[in-house]
């Protein structure tokens, strides 16, 4: 554990409270890691650069009307508002700083010596290639732990391409599995292999910060974003090395229940999902559907049968589920023992009162989009309960709180670093990559 003291304010009731991390990762799969981590208590320092901030901030003149934005409005300082980033930043301190001078790296070289973990995502190799290697920071603080996480990991022959989640799906496979029957390969709607990455990177630094609290050793950490990206789909991958036959695409069925998918409601998009796990279920949804006819028909009596007449079983049921309200259609059927929920949008999950019930949901005050719902915490822990603490810092907001608190500098040392163009609060260049 880090000795070095904590910033004002930090909150102590938190299980990873005496941890540092200093974070130069960026967009999505990096900072969903450390928000893991600040969810939990842990002190993370946002670093970005004024020329190249964090992506997920979006471009200094954005268009009005994207959605990204409070109202679709970007507002004056654009990179202060944009939705992802403050959604993914929640409870961190956010600081620039410039490694392109020598009095930038000297301070750069401070924050190392005081933190516990160093964390990036960046294209591999480019904090080596700034002078940075884990050998390198080592010397800066003996017992860090470094985590790396380029999209390709840092070894083997895809090591030094560049790659975003976006191509996370393709590259491993898990696109030509999803799609409808007949149809080409079809992307998921989210880049999976991000918040995936950030999941394991976030599991393996808590193994990795025990490690050390049993030996007193660092560890280098090597996570490939691709390779998160493969796991997702590792029974299928056995499977093929078992039968030698590749997953069908399939849509919304399953190979292994019928009738199993989503069917049109009334309303506009709205719709319900059915999953009959076994034959008396089969038989509930039956009579409510056509009756002792459709419950008794040969063609839907056994799993097998089901699933070699799904094309009818799907029509009966969707002209049965399309003039009904979704959520008086899964009441119906679940009281009935039929497993059916409503396909939920935005809208649904900030209204459903489970949700309300757990907390999944909160409220939080940013100074310049105002009080806005986010994300909250996925878990319960009754000793130590994670807490969001705050909103996502504005670019640079914490300058002087870092640098005064923790590395002792002086208000003038500060104006000094901020008249140089090493640190600041406004971007500096025109675009970001």
């Amino acid at each position: 554990m880090t000795t070095n003291h904590q910033i004002a304010g930090a909150d102590s009731n938190q299980p990873l409270k005496n941890y540092r991390v200093l974070d130069l990762s960026r967009i999505w799969a990096g900072p969903y890691c450390t928000k893991l981590m600040a969810d939990m208590g842990a002190e993370i320092i946002k670093m970005e650069s004024l020329s190249v901030y964090d992506s997920h901030r979006g471009p200094i003149s954005p268009a009005r009307g994207i959605a990204a934005y409070p109202d679709g409005e970007p507002g004056d300082e654009p990179w202060n508002r944009n939705g992802w980033f403050n959604c993914l930043h929640l409870s961190k301190y956010g600081i620039t700083l410039e490694l392109t001078s020598e009095t930038g790296r000297n301070v750069f070289d401070q924050l190392v010596s005081i933190s516990d973990v160093v964390i990036e995502n960046f294209r591999q190799g480019s904090l080596e290639r700034l002078g940075y290697s884990y050998e390198t920071l080592r010397r800066l603080r003996p017992d860090l732990i470094y985590v790396s996480m380029p999209a390709f990991g840092n070894s083997g022959p895809w090591q030094k391409y560049l790659a975003y989640g976006i191509g996370q799906e393709q590259l491993s496979g898990m696109a030509h599995m999803t799609g409808y029957r007949g149809e080409g390969p079809m992307k998921s709607g989210i880049n999976h292999g991000d918040p995936i990455t950030g999941s394991h990177a976030a599991g393996v630094l808590l193994a990795a910060l025990r490690y050390r609290k049993r030996t007193g050793k660092g560890m280098y950490i090597d996570v490939s974003q691709q390779e998160s990206a493969v796991s997702l789909i590792g029974a299928d991958v056995l499977a093929y090395q078992l039968t030698g036959e590749e997953p069908q695409r399939r849509g919304n069925r399953s190979p292994y229940f019928a009738p199993h998918n989503s069917y049109r409601c009334a309303g506009e998009d709205r719709w319900v999902t059915i999953a009959v796990t076994n034959d008396e279920e089969w038989r509930q949804l039956a009579q409510l559907v056509g009756g002792p006819e459709l419950a008794g028909d040969p063609r839907f009596a056994t799993l097998d049968v089901r699933l070699e007449h799904e094309d009818q079983l799907d029509e009966l049921i969707s002209g049965w589920t399309a003039d009904k309200k979704a959520y008086d259609l899964c009441h119906l059927l679940q009281r009935e023992g039929v497993p059916a929920s409503p396909v939920m949008g935005g809208p649904d999950l900030l209204a459903d009162p489970h949700y309300a019930a757990r907390g999944t949901f909160v409220r939080v005050d940013h100074e310049q989009v105002g009080e806005k719902t986010y994300p909250g915490i996925p878990w319960k822990m009754s000793a130590t309960p994670g807490q969001v603490r705050w909103a996502s810092p504005t670019l640079g907001q914490h300058n002087r709180q870092i640098y005064g608190e923790l590395l002792g500098m002086t208000p003038g040392d500060i104006t000094s670093l901020e008249e140089q163009g090493i640190i600041g609060t406004k971007p500096t260049g025109s675009r970001i990559i």
